[in-house]
């Protein structure tokens, strides 16, 4: 590798680096929103990617022109695109946010960060192969770090609410519908297009349920900000810079240096809403992210 592709792999670590951060500082300007301006996680995720799903559309339309449309033309990938921005993009957003709102976003972020596990899990089922010894071993990890999270290892009592918990790492399962649902899509119409129309899908269908027009909550311009923080910082030019990661130095190494996002999440919770965190918790986060680390890199 010579100097200038050294500086090109670094710069691209650093552009997925803040892609990652960008993403767990979206947790946390959301917990603000519920702890002091009164709104909830329904709410703020119907909003949030209908709003960031017209961005994105907005730049697909700059760069793709009437080609963004093209995915609606067959009726097989309408179907998949449904079923993504149900499940794998609505249902993602929302339980992780309601994750958030009954615990914090650092807990909340870890808890999902089990996804890739889930993922490993579900491949090797599928293509009926046995997972390597450092995939079993990751698994044990995350679920060892999980129960120490959940429980402080005393499994007679919970740490967190039990529907912390659940709503956790149901965003788990969801994050990994999420990665696992669009791929095909991503392939033929463009990943920034894919995730464009399944945000807007979400969040209208959601809209259905939540009607975000009864606006609740305090809004000041704390409020505005945060909210901005969420959909611009969190969602826009957080996959934007991650995406552009995985064009300079691919998708393995992107993840791998993304993954600083729940390590961002834990520090904005103690720093920006005063959360404490035990030396179990700690513990539990590190097993996670040690999961986190190993399977990145083996993928």
């Amino acid at each position: 590798m010579n100097q200038m592709e050294k500086r090109e792999a670094m710069r691209g670590a650093c552009i997925a680096v803040i892609g990652g951060i960008f993403w767990g500082l979206a947790g946390v300007f959301g917990q603000y929103l519920f702890t002091y301006k009164g709104l909830n996680a329904r709410w703020l995720v119907s909003v949030r990617l209908v709003l960031a799903g017209l961005l994105l559309l907005t730049t697909v339309l700059a760069k793709q022109k009437n080609d963004m449309w093209r995915i609606w033309k067959k009726k097989q990938d309408v179907f998949w695109l449904v079923l993504f921005a149900i499940f794998g993009m609505a249902g993602c957003q929302l339980t992780y946010y309601s994750a958030v709102e009954m615990s914090n976003a650092g807990t909340a972020t870890v808890l999902q960060y089990t996804a890739p596990a889930i993922i490993m899990l579900y491949t090797a089922l599928r293509a009926k192969k046995m997972p390597g010894i450092l995939e079993i071993g990751a698994l044990i990890l995350a679920l060892f770090g999980t129960f120490v999270l959940a429980t402080h290892g005393n499994i007679h009592s919970l740490a967190i609410s039990r529907e912390a918990l659940v709503w956790g790492l149901t965003s788990a399962v969801m994050m990994a519908v999420y990665n696992l649902l669009p791929l095909k899509l991503m392939k033929e119409y463009g990943t920034f297009c894919v995730i464009g129309w399944g945000m807007l899908l979400g969040g209208i269908l959601m809209c259905l349920f939540t009607r975000p027009w009864h606006v609740i909550g305090t809004w000041d311009l704390q409020a505005v900000g945060a909210m901005a923080v969420v959909v611009v910082v969190g969602t826009v030019l957080s996959f934007s810079f991650y995406m552009e990661g995985v064009r300079m130095i691919g998708a393995s190494r992107a993840s791998l240096f993304a993954s600083v996002e729940p390590v961002t999440a834990t520090a904005a919770t103690v720093l920006m809403m005063h959360a404490t965190f035990t030396l179990s918790d700690f513990f539990g986060i590190l097993c996670i992210m040690a999961a986190v680390l190993i399977l990145s890199i083996r993928k």
